[in-house]
């Protein structure tokens, strides 16, 4: 028999977990070595970095189902997709250090979240059933697949491009050469309508197992998630063979790919955590609970707060010894001091700075709403 409990340890250790990563590896410097782990994929391909967003993505799905079960009014939704759109417009300029409207950048993460949020909840204010949505989001993730595949045939290799795909036609039309990622020079943007269209596909899928944590509570929803990240793996390794994994754009083989680790690691880490007699927080297992749900319940804060201080380190100079220096050069060079490994070192502290931050507000039970 299941105990009963406020919250699902495993959704917010999983998403803790995200967090802490997404930490560690955005904040490895370049320098010696490359770490190629921690940059992104070019075009095609997949590194554990391109993982994150995704990742997060599906979570934010899940939490939905979560978080919405009783029902939620119109005007609250509203109210959060405008707060998030106005976020996302204040973090680019915050990100970027500049203050040139007429190149800021209208689309970006945090609008992203806004948008599917919305069109999530119109959607499932009437469909709950998590079949129907992991049919919903396999057929978003079909139409999707297919537009790319018959624009690419008019591509090198017939496969969409940096400046051959739809992203770059669609986005640019509507936003401004201007308006989008790297105002337009790269030919695609990752956070436009076209990748957010395929996003949906994730969202819907998180939805789909955060209803499936909620309807299968006496037997565990873990049996159920295992078998459909096997549907998920097999459709996505099957798409990889006409569309390889691209997360710059999206396509279905990365997008499956990712909705089924999410499914399978939320499996395993709710037979741990959550399929239980005795409450997790009541075990040994307490303090790994205490330290991703810190970071799990304050994923916005992190997630986005990291790119903040990034940007103030990069941008923030003072003079010493007549030399102008940034913050951020001034650390790694402090840290290249007692270090052979100055690198991992400077990510390692940076995750040490964001802990200490997560901790004391999970203690205090202070948490970031958007």
């Amino acid at each position: 028999m299941l105990i009963k409990k406020n919250r699902v340890y495993s959704l917010d250790i999983l998403r803790g977990i995200i967090v802490v990563l997404s930490v560690y590896l955005s904040m490895i410097p370049y320098g010696e070595y490359e770490f190629a782990y921690s940059r992104h994929a070019e075009w095609y391909g997949l590194t554990l970095v391109d993982i994150i967003l995704p990742s997060f993505i599906t979570i934010f799905g899940a939490s939905m189902a979560i978080a919405y079960q009783h029902g939620v009014k119109w005007g609250k939704i509203l109210k959060r997709t405008v707060r998030l759109i106005l976020y996302g417009l204040i973090f680019t300029i915050i990100v970027s250090w500049s203050l040139d409207l007429s190149i800021l950048r209208f689309t970006g993460v945090l609008q992203m979240f806004g948008i599917l949020g919305l069109v999530t909840y119109m959607i499932t204010r009437k469909i709950q059933s998590p079949l129907i949505l992991i049919l919903i989001a396999l057929g978003i993730s079909t139409v999707y697949g297919s537009g790319l595949l018959i624009w690419g045939q008019g591509c090198e290799n017939q496969l969409p491009q940096p400046s051959c795909n739809l992203s770059g036609i669609v986005d640019g039309k509507v936003f401004g050469e201007n308006h989008i990622y790297h105002q337009g020079e790269r030919g695609f943007d990752p956070e436009g309508l076209m990748s957010s269209f395929s996003a949906l596909s994730n969202v819907l899928l998180g939805y789909a197992f955060g209803r499936l944590l909620l309807t299968r509570k006496e037997t565990g929803a873990w049996k159920e998630l295992i078998g459909i990240s096997l549907v998920l793996f097999a459709l996505s390794f099957l798409w990889n063979q006409y569309l390889p994994f691209n997360k710059r754009i999206w396509d279905p083989a990365f997008s499956l790919l990712i909705a089924g680790i999410i499914s399978s690691t939320l499996s395993l880490l709710y037979l741990i955590f959550d399929k239980r007699e005795i409450d997790a927080k009541e075990t040994a297992l307490k303090p790994i609970v205490f330290y991703f749900e810190a970071f799990g319940r304050n994923s916005f804060l992190v997630y986005f707060g990291k790119y903040i201080l990034s940007s103030i380190l990069l941008h923030v100079t003072f003079r010493i010894r007549n030399e102008e220096l940034t913050l951020y050069r001034s650390l790694v060079n402090w840290v290249d001091t007692f270090t052979a490994y100055p690198q991992i070192t400077y990510a390692l502290l940076m995750v040490g700075l964001w802990t200490a931050v997560a901790l004391i507000l999970h203690k205090m039970r202070w948490y970031l709403k958007v």
